[in-house]
Order: C-alpha cells, then sequence, then structure tokens
C-alpha cells in the first residue's frame, strides 16, 4: 500500500522525511505539479506504487504527466522506493523529471556579457533563428545557459540568443525568453567564501555526497557516480575549475550523449570528471554516469556556491589558481 511522503521545513527545497523504514534515504525531489518522461523506453504506469500491480497504460520520452503525490511503495530496486501517483495509477520516480510550466517575463535588453538564464517549462525549443521552422535542440527544464541578446520579432515575443551552455564558442541559437527565468547575481554569491577547512566528500558505496566545514556537515545528498564499466575514480583531488553551465557531448563511446545546458559544474580532474545538475534521470542513490556524479540542478548549485574558487557572476569557466587552492575533494 502507499505511504504518503510527508514534506517537513527544511533548508533544502526539495526534501522529503521517509521516517524510520528508510533513516539512510534523507533526500528525494519534491514533486512539481508534472512530470517529464526521460528516456525511450516505456515506462508503465500501474495500478499500485508496486512492480507487482498491474500497467493501465505505457509512457515514454517526454511525455508530460500530472503528479498529484510522492509515495513510498515497493521499488523495482532498493535504493529508490518512491512513485508518483498520477492519473490513473502510479509510476515510478526513476526516469521522470518533476517540472513546472511556468511563463516568465521576458527581458528586452541583455547588455554583454549577458544573463544566465534557466528553463522553466518542460522544455524550450531553440532554433538558428526565432522565424526558423526547424527546431534545433530541446532545451530541458532545469538547464541553465547564458543569454547574450534579447530579439524582439513582428508578433512582439522576445527570443534570447543563447551561448553558453549550448554554443561555448559563438553566438548560438535562439529560444523563446517566456521560457526562462533570469538567474540573479544573489542566487549565485558564495557560501562561506575563505573557510580554511572545506572538505566535499563523495562515498561511491553509500552513492552520497557531503560538503564539511571542519567536522560539520553543512549540505547532504544522494548521488549518482559512475557505473562499473565507467567508475568515478577513487582518491584526493583538488577542484580545478567550475562552470555555471557546460553542453557536455561524447561521441567515442559506446554510448554517445549530448546534453545542452547541463546546470553548474564542478570538475575535480582534467579528464572532465565533475559534479553537475541533472535532468535525464531522477534516480539518485545508484550508479548512472560516465564517471560524473550526478546531482540534481538545485544541489548543484549549492555546490557551485559553496566550493572554492569563487566564481563572479560574469565567469564562464573559473580556474583555481594555484590549483591547491581549490576545495579538496575526497572519493572514497
Amino acid at each position: 500500500s502507499a505511504v504518503p511522503l510527508l514534506v517537513p521545513p527544511s533548508r533544502s527545497r526539495g526534501a522529503l522525511d521517509f521516517g524510520s523504514r528508510l533513516p539512510d534515504f534523507p533526500r528525494a525531489p519534491l514533486p512539481a505539479p508534472l512530470g517529464r518522461l526521460t528516456q525511450w523506453w516505456r515506462q508503465p504506469v500501474r495500478q499500485g506504487p508496486s512492480t507487482g500491480e498491474g500497467v493501465v497504460r505505457w509512457t515514454t520520452r517526454d511525455d508530460v504527466i500530472p503528479l498529484y503525490e510522492a509515495v513510498q511503495g515497493d521499488p523495482p530496486w532498493p535504493t529508490n522506493p518512491v512513485w508518483y501517483r498520477t492519473e490513473g495509477g502510479y509510476i515510478h520516480s526513476g526516469y521522470v523529471q518533476p517540472v513546472r510550466d511556468e511563463r516568465q517575463p521576458a527581458v528586452t535588453e541583455i547588455a554583454e556579457p549577458g544573463l544566465w538564464v534557466q528553463v522553466t517549462r518542460s522544455w524550450a525549443e531553440a532554433r538558428a533563428t526565432p522565424a526558423s521552422a526547424y527546431v534545433a535542440h530541446r532545451l530541458y527544464y532545469g538547464t541553465t545557459y547564458r543569454a547574450i541578446a534579447a530579439v524582439t520579432d513582428e508578433e512582439g515575443q522576445v527570443w534570447y540568443q543563447l551561448k553558453e551552455g549550448v554554443s561555448p564558442w559563438r553566438p548560438g541559437p535562439y529560444a523563446l525568453g517566456s521560457s526562462f527565468r533570469v538567474v540573479t547575481p544573489e542566487e549565485l554569491t558564495p557560501i562561506s567564501p575563505g573557510h580554511p577547512d572545506k572538505l566535499l566528500k563523495i562515498d561511491r558505496g553509500a552513492q552520497t555526497l557531503s560538503c564539511l566545514e571542519g567536522d560539520k556537515v553543512v549540505f547532504h545528498t544522494r548521488v549518482s557516480t559512475g557505473n562499473p564499466n565507467t567508475p568515478t575514480p577513487l582518491g584526493e583531488f583538488r577542484v580545478l575549475y567550475k562552470r555555471h553551465a557546460r553542453r557536455m557531448t561524447v561521441t567515442d563511446i559506446p554510448s554517445p550523449y549530448d546534453l545542452p545546458g547541463v546546470a553548474f559544474p564542478t570538475y575535480f580532474t582534467w579528464s572532465g570528471v565533475a559534479i553537475h545538475g541533472t535532468y535525464w534521470h531522477n534516480d539518485y542513490g545508484r550508479v548512472h554516469s560516465s564517471g560524473c556524479i550526478n546531482v540534481t540542478a538545485e544541489d548543484a548549485q549549492w555546490i557551485f556556491r559553496w566550493v572554492e574558487p569563487v566564481a563572479p557572476y560574469e565567469v564562464y569557466t573559473q580556474r583555481a589558481e594555484p590549483a591547491i587552492t581549490g576545495t579538496r575533494v575526497l572519493v572514497v
């Protein structure tokens, strides 16, 4: 039977109380009003929150469904017991991204070097020009970009031209400004800047990440680290550099990917291993990645603000110079 998940007051948005049955499961995304299916393979909506219940209907990638509540049920794998009640039944949360569909007032003038913006709809459509009929990319909820210009078309619609996050080396495509909110400088102010004893600890066995100031844990969340064939490296590292957003593309592996708008990556190896926001699954606590550490976009932003070096709002890539000034990272 379904056990409703209560939402207590919390420092960090998205925290859920799973009660004494799951003492080591401190966080899960609080459902937004809608959920976007993130994978091409079909996902069943079942009569109850259990893999043993009958299938009501099937869903597939980019279907958007209503989310009514999160419940604790019988999981398809031990690390994630969260199901979402939706129209006609229940769907497991692992590949459902909670989203909102919120239009924003668009900014009509953008000064150099631009504004950081984040998608607030299930997705935004990026086009080569505002008038183009061809959609170059779907830019998903929570993904982050730098808007470098605003153009108003003949119908009065404002389009943002995007760069970093989708096209880092040259001005990129356009998307409707009403699909984005501006991430203000105040939202990116550093947390505990200059603290002399920061440590970011990643536990591959527990699939958790903790930020410590001395002996005090100031942040803790579940993560997804590298798959067995592409494990997150063990050892001691330093934050080398960080970015407000990044398009992550790899083509020379068995499962290539092209991921625009990855939010707030924090890199700690020169091979590109980073902690970053994730929108292609919602299944933290289980390995998923090609070596990076997957967290929610919200968590990635908090970590980005906390780790050294401090990144000014205008900067795309902020390096730790010298490297030993970057926050310590321990992977166990």
